[in-house]
């Protein structure tokens, strides 16, 4: 029987050109495939290179049994490697935007550090997706839960809180009506209801209710913040960093929760794949680890 080595060998001549840059790819001495090639020449009874000092050049028989090989080795490789690609195993999850950028990217190579095998597909929509027909397996949402045909799990329940640049504090942080008037407001396109909802539950009014600086996303609205264009109203935890590195401040005023939250949530059709299982654990233990205020 002909050794698939030593031919695997000899079609790396002709397609590089040089017996030493074939041996470097084939990961052996150009002694140990000059062997390869003399065994080969063994098996099939013909010279195929001719060994000139220079290296190893084609033979005219040589040189038909490359030809007859063609790129049967290439194809080969392509199919292993496609094989591989096959195998890793794809997690394909939709969300919103400022869930996905303020919160779940920053914590998501925790997760890959423990599911690396699972590669993740991530798409950011204002839309809900129909899990049972879109090529999603599972999605973040934000709503009350009470959707139909999806099994859903809840992260957190959204709170929205005051944050502003440190400069635009009121002297003390006291929250009054007077100082609360003289702040600008900023407000996100998606979420035109949050401030006059918070002001409704602290009892408070502001000439900014429903005008002001208007940004696109709450993304933009809180680097617009960080800028000191004026104060947001948002959940905390989409500004942990912030916080954390001085950037914005959160006096200690009125923090409202909402009826809202964000949910993770699949088909109940589909059958649960151990990469949606451990998505899903491992976010609830992230959301409850990112609690604000938790050590």
């Amino acid at each position: 029987m002909v050794s698939l080595r030593a031919l695997h060998a000899f079609s790396l001549l002709p397609r590089h050109g040089r017996a030493s840059l074939a041996a470097e790819i084939l990961g052996v001495s150009p002694s140990a495939l000059s062997h390869l090639m003399r065994k080969l020449e063994a098996e099939l009874g013909a010279t195929l290179v001719l060994r000139d000092g220079r290296g190893l050049t084609l033979t005219e028989e040589g040189q038909r049994l490359a030809l007859g090989l063609g790129d049967s080795f290439e194809r080969i490789e392509d199919a292993v490697d496609s094989f591989k690609r096959r195998s890793r195993t794809e997690l394909r999850i939709s969300t919103v935007s400022t869930f996905a950028t303020r919160w779940l990217i920053p914590r998501l190579p925790d997760f890959q550090a423990i599911q690396p095998d699972v590669e993740i597909l991530l798409s950011a929509s204002t839309r809900m997706v129909d899990l049972d027909r879109e090529n999603y397996d599972c999605a973040i949402r934000l709503g009350k839960g009470n959707w139909q045909g999806v099994e859903s799990a809840l992260l957190w329940q959204e709170h929205l809180a005051v944050a502003m640049a440190p400069r635009l504090l009121p002297d003390g942080g006291a929250l009054s009506q007077d100082s609360f008037a003289r702040l600008r407001l900023l407000h996100s396109a998606a979420r035109r209801g949050d401030w006059p909802l918070w002001m409704s539950r602290a009892g408070l009014t502001h000439p900014d209710t429903t005008s002001g600086t208007l940004l696109e996303s709450r993304d933009l609205a809180i680097q617009a913040a960080i800028a000191g264009m004026g104060a947001i109203v948002i959940d905390k935890r989409f500004v942990m960093s912030e916080l954390d590195a001085g950037h914005l401040v959160m006096p200690d005023w009125p923090v409202i929760e909402l009826e809202t939250g964000y949910w993770f949530v699949r088909s109940p059709v589909r059958p649960l794949s151990r990469p949606v299982a451990a998505f899903r654990d491992w976010l609830q233990t992230a959301a409850l680890e990112g609690q604000p205020g938790s050590a």
